[in-house]
């Protein structure tokens, strides 16, 4: 159902018409609330929705850096440094130890 958005300059204000189909010729809009056909037409907005990657891709490339610089401590690159993401959390040795003990809960 298309929904027409008038302005009734009896009420000075903004009325939506709901109607089943497109109007046909010669029919007049009426305001649903004091009933005057005295109406203008306006142009309705629309809306769309964007996906989360492309509210990304349309972030600015500099907002990365406006970041770390209003607050160094939580850059991503200090924060892997921190939590040495960078480097493995065991060597393979570590690795192979652990799996030739199998004590009870590890997983093979």
């Amino acid at each position: 159902m298309p929904i027409y958005e008038y302005a009734c300059h009896k009420e000075k204000k903004f009325v939506e018409v709901i109607t089943r189909a497109v109007p046909a010729e010669g029919w007049v809009a009426q305001c649903p609330d004091c009933g005057s056909k005295k109406l203008t037409r306006m142009i309705s907005r629309f809306q769309f929705h964007m996906s989360f990657q492309s509210k990304l891709d349309a972030l600015d490339p500099k907002y990365d850096k406006m970041i770390e610089a209003a607050s160094p401590d939580l850059s991503f690159d200090n924060l892997v440094k921190q939590y040495s993401l960078d480097k493995p959390q065991s060597t393979a040795a570590e690795r192979k130890a652990i799996k030739e003990q199998g004590g009870a809960g590890l997983i093979p």
